[in-house]
């Protein structure tokens, strides 16, 4: 069996969740508006680092929840949420801190730790990178010695 922090984190919060969505394979549609953004905006990023035109995709993820019900926070829409989205990818790539070497080797990175038996854990790190200058996470966090001893041979 395959375990990853969220499986963990949602069997501690509710199992029976756990068991629908992991163990009966249920699927949730997810319909918070700044979730599937965030989601967009991510793959939007990565398209930035493989040098491809970021605002394009973002409009293209983005687009596919266009006509979809979803629940806005603070007076956003969809429209407003997209315009905004390109001018933070503007300023992104105007402020160019943040690079990423080898983005398809350093863009969602999986981990797997052996456990009991024949038993995983498994963890992804979105990037791995340099902020101005330095080694980080794309949290802007300094690498954690544990990451740092088993990706050497990749940093930026």
């Amino acid at each position: 069996m395959i375990y990853s922090y969220t499986q963990i984190s949602q069997y501690l919060t509710c199992p029976r969740r756990y068991r629908h969505r992991y163990l009966d394979g249920w699927k949730e549609k997810d319909t918070r508006a700044a979730m599937l953004f965030g989601r967009a905006f991510e793959r939007a990023l990565a398209a930035y680092f493989l040098r491809q035109d970021a605002a394009a995709a973002l409009f293209q993820e983005w687009k596919l929840y266009q006509d979809q019900k979803l629940e806005y926070s603070h007076g956003d829409t969809w429209d407003r949420m997209l315009e905004q989205g390109i001018q933070l990818l503007e300023r992104f790539c105007q402020e160019d801190r943040v690079r990423i070497r080898q983005p398809h080797r350093n863009l969602q990175i999986k981990f797997v730790r052996p456990l009991s038996g024949q038993n995983e854990f498994v963890a992804y790190v979105d990037a791995v990178g340099r902020l101005d200058n330095q080694r980080c996470l794309s949290n802007g966090r300094p690498l954690p010695a544990a990451i740092r001893r088993n990706r050497m041979d990749c940093w930026p």
